[in-house]
């Protein structure tokens, strides 16, 4: 598939997935600079759930952060490993990642497709779509094989930067009430904390991330 072709296509499902128009996102929690909200998508029994807050760092860096992909463990929830499987471009690839859940639930890894954008305000967007196959599956995890995710970092000035983070995962096998609930309030607050406390760690402030190269002088 062409890359535009993808993104066209990823772009699609977020709309449809992430975007309903007879929804409106409720707010779940609203704590330490970072907004939890929630929707209910027609044709789903599984919600939405978006998540933003605002720091104090050029978007290229956050870019570098969650390109960094085995850093995956220090700041997103949840998250046991990560690796890139296959690549295409730097901004076209396919990563595996191992997600670890509380006992007695089974964990559950997946493969997605990720594809990075860059539009003319200097926006930044990833978008990934779980794909079957190229990693075998394991009796040690349940494989995710339904969903969307993205993070959208748009800038707001040379040093600072709105992130947005959404998702729409059908969680797979049985799964506690309180188990939904943690994934779709819980993960993605400590994330977004994850996410500042790695970045402003200066970790990646001397960065270079080639597709940036031709953005607005904000990143």
């Amino acid at each position: 598939m062409k890359p535009f072709t993808l993104v066209l296509l990823l772009s699609l499902l977020n709309q449809t997935a992430l975007a309903a128009p007879e929804k409106t996102w409720q707010l779940k929690r609203d704590n330490d600079g970072i907004q939890i909200y929630t929707k209910s998508l027609t044709g789903s029994k599984f919600k939405a759930v978006k998540a933003e807050m605002e720091l104090a760092v050029p978007t290229r860096e956050l870019v570098a952060l969650v390109m960094d992909t085995e850093a995956c463990p220090e700041w997103a929830a949840l998250c046991k490993a990560s690796e890139i499987v296959q690549q295409t471009s730097e901004t076209d690839l396919h990563i595996y990642t191992l997600t670890q859940l509380p006992w007695p639930v089974k964990d559950r890894d997946a493969v997605t497709r990720v594809v990075w954008t860059l539009d003319d305000s200097g926006k930044v967007t990833m978008s990934a779509e779980f794909v079957p196959g190229i990693v075998p599956e394991t009796k040690k995890a349940t494989r995710l094989t339904r969903g969307t995710t993205a993070f959208i970092f748009q800038p707001l000035g040379p040093a600072q930067t709105r992130v947005t983070s959404h998702a729409h995962i059908d969680p797979g096998g049985a799964t506690p009430a309180w188990i939904t609930n943690m994934l779709l309030v819980d993960s993605p607050f400590e994330t977004m904390q994850g996410i500042r406390t790695l970045v402003t760690s200066g970790r990646y402030q001397d960065a270079q991330i080639e597709f940036l190269e031709s953005a607005p002088a904000t990143q």
